[in-house]
């Protein structure tokens, strides 16, 4: 078919051609001289052989785009499609539980609790304290009283308990430690000795000092800790005060 065409146009091409040289004022050619210049010009062009290297070309950009998609894409002007990456699998972990923490035991130290409440070791609490004078022919009669004036002399008591689970050492000291005012004990401290009357888990002691009421008017607080007599340790828990009001 293709060939046909070919042919069908080579030959129109020669009586254009013909029928151009026809046009001009060169004399008429008869029909055999024109018939002698188509054939020689046919033979000039080569028809065939024309026609069999354009059929080869064609055909090897055929085969060449077939075998190769991405020509065929290039030659389309067509943009090659990108190459997508597979998507990463997530792989699920379970989750570690968290290593269990293994309570330790902690050792038993001086001031920490018996099952029935008491410390352990020498330990003491605070009760009250107050202020009295005394009185009568033998002493027996004590008033007590809240206010003082100034210079008037008194006595304090303040009194502790043994809520440990060891009798407390044979001498025990009260020392003042602070005041807010004016301390107008007559001592900074006192010692008790307690050799003949122990002072037993549960059993309590008051510790005395003489004072006198303060020339500065207003209330005095003096604050107070028991310590060991014999070794000058603090023993825990041992802090009172007391309080009164200077008029």
């Amino acid at each position: 078919m293709k060939k046909n065409i070919f042919f069908i146009g080579m030959i129109l091409t020669a009586l254009t051609l013909f029928a151009a040289l026809a046009a001009t004022t060169k004399p008429q050619l008869s029909i055999d001289e024109q018939n002698l210049i188509v054939d020689s010009v046919i033979q000039t062009i080569n028809p065939q052989g024309m026609m069999d290297s354009i059929v080869a070309t064609v055909e090897a950009r055929i085969l060449s785009q077939q075998s190769n998609p991405l020509n065929t894409a290039s030659a389309a002007n067509t943009p090659i499609p990108s190459i997508v990456a597979p998507a990463a699998t997530v792989v699920a972990t379970a989750a570690m539980p968290s290593p269990t923490t293994v309570p330790t035991k902690t050792a038993i130290k001086t001031g920490e609790t018996n099952p029935d409440g008491s410390y352990q070791g020498v330990h003491a609490k605070f009760v009250n304290s107050y202020a009295y004078t005394v009185g009568g022919d033998q002493g027996e009669l004590k008033t007590f009283e809240t206010e003082y004036t100034p210079n008037v002399l008194f006595n304090i008591d303040v009194v502790f308990e043994n809520d440990g689970d060891t009798v407390w050492p044979a001498l025990i000291e009260m020392r003042n430690v602070a005041t807010s005012g004016t301390y107008t004990g007559h001592s900074p401290n006192v010692i008790v000795d307690t050799t003949y009357a122990p002072i037993i888990p549960g059993g309590k002691r008051a510790f005395s000092i003489a004072a006198h009421g303060s020339e500065d008017l207003g209330y005095h607080t003096f604050y107070f800790q028991l310590y060991d007599g014999i070794s000058g340790s603090l023993i825990g828990g041992g802090s009172g005060s007391f309080s009164y009001l200077a008029k």
